[in-house]
């Protein structure tokens, strides 16, 4: 019974690593740009397949199609925010369309991204096998090298974007622009070149998590549906805005799901990722690692 729990959350820290990587480029665009990007889920679909077609038609190893993924749909990213977001501001500074204006501009890219993926690929799903190696062994335990991997890259991942943050001026730029953008934009920076780079970041971390799920299940357009509804759930959980509170969110929601999976019921298992949502915000309404702030668009 305890190799058997400590299996599931094995495997639920490894999709809580997905579910973590989105939920923090969900957070990253609220806490840059002060908008909810809904249509996120659909940036991760789009990553994979762009994964999924350099891995097939360019034959390129996992660890290049997983790079040059990231970047080609962080570029995607940059293009989605100059040509379409960008006509929702003010001079490139602060979003003129607020509210449930932004949520609707979410949810009509989220249903554009999902018809041209559509167009391109089709609706059925898609292999992405990739020949990971033999499980390791601990004691009765053995790791499927798929989620060491997830797990593995996903840290690599945030332990970048935080040295990135913290260490370097691009980063102190991207945190100005966070906090004011005003003040920013009279201090000096660049503040539509960082809101661009805010979004790229997000949509390439998106783009990561679509690219190492894939090969545990198949890509298809619709995947970005669920993705989102359980990120989020996540970035709720942890403090939405809350770039930790992301990943802790990501990290309990993914476990919550593969014991509740295991030990209750797999039928039910998108349902335990919003009773753990009901009960922290019961508790502490601003999430785990959440502020109290002003409501944001």
């Amino acid at each position: 019974m305890i190799d058997y729990a400590i299996d599931l959350c094995i495997i639920g820290l490894s999709v809580g690593m997905v579910y973590a990587l989105v939920a923090l480029g969900i957070s990253l665009i609220f806490s840059g740009l002060d908008i909810v990007h809904f249509a996120h889920g659909e940036i991760y679909m789009i990553g994979a397949f762009i994964g999924l077609m350099l891995f097939q038609k360019l034959a390129l190893p996992y660890v290049p199609t997983l790079l040059l993924a990231v970047i080609l749909t962080g570029f995607v990213g940059v293009f989605i925010e100059r040509v379409f977001y960008r006509r929702l501001t003010r001079a490139g500074g602060g979003y003129t369309v607020a509210g449930m204006g932004m949520v609707i501009v979410g949810f009509g890219m989220s249903i554009v991204l999902q018809n041209v993926a559509f167009l391109i690929w089709g609706p059925k799903p898609f292999p992405f096998p990739v020949p990971f190696g033999r499980p390791i062994e601990l004691g009765n335990l053995a790791l499927p090298m798929s989620y060491v991997w997830i797990v593995v890259t996903a840290l690599t991942l945030m332990a970048a974007l935080h040295l990135v943050l913290r260490k370097t001026m691009i980063g102190l730029a991207i945190r100005a622009v966070a906090h004011n953008k005003d003040i920013a934009y009279l201090s000096g920076v660049n503040v539509p070149l960082m809101i661009s780079t805010i979004f790229g970041i997000a949509c390439a971390l998106g783009a990561a998590a679509g690219v190492l799920i894939a090969p545990i299940n198949y890509v298809q357009v619709q995947m970005g549906v669920g993705i989102l509804i359980k990120a989020f759930a996540a970035a709720v959980v942890g403090g939405f805005g809350s770039l930790p509170g992301a990943v802790l969110g990501g990290l309990l929601v993914g476990v919550v799901e593969s014991l509740g999976a295991g030990f209750i019921s797999g039928t039910y298992k998108d349902i335990y990722a919003f009773v753990l949502l009901i009960v922290v915000l019961m508790v502490k309404p601003s999430g785990i690692l959440g502020v109290a702030a002003k409501v944001k668009a």
